[in-house]
């Protein structure tokens, strides 16, 4: 089905994690933000169920900058910045998809929040 939508629209999908098996399955895909109505309407036509993940948010006043967080995300969107403190990415963070640097928090600084981003996840079972 991916692949139909992309020769279809000519719109290029970046799948970040798949999985599928005889019975469906679940993609996490970065898609351009011009095209992201598109998409979500085109799999929703074939029949596969399309979410917006969540984006992280960091308390900043419970962020201890022990960096507990930075190793495990997968996409690298956490970083340190020159003065020693924790700098999240927004726009490659893959949000409550992964949610690893939320687990890892040991001062529970990081919490998943709904905010649109350019990412989809489609669910299709058939």
């Amino acid at each position: 089905m991916i692949s139909q939508i992309i020769l279809e629209l000519k719109v290029p999908i970046n799948i970040i994690t798949a999985q599928v098996n005889s019975k469906g399955g679940e993609v996490l895909a970065e898609v351009p933000d011009e095209s992201l109505e598109t998409l979500i309407k085109a799999f929703r036509k074939r029949g596969a169920a399309v979410s917006i993940p969540k984006l992280i948010e960091v308390d900043s006043e419970k962020c201890i900058s022990c960096g507990a967080c930075i190793t495990l995300c997968p996409v690298e969107a956490i970083t340190i910045d020159e003065d020693a403190s924790v700098v999240f990415n927004k726009e490659k963070c893959l949000g409550s998809t992964c949610s690893a640097c939320v687990d890892a928090c040991p001062s529970r600084a990081i919490k998943s929040v709904k905010q649109n981003n350019t990412e989809i996840t489609a669910n299709n079972t058939h």
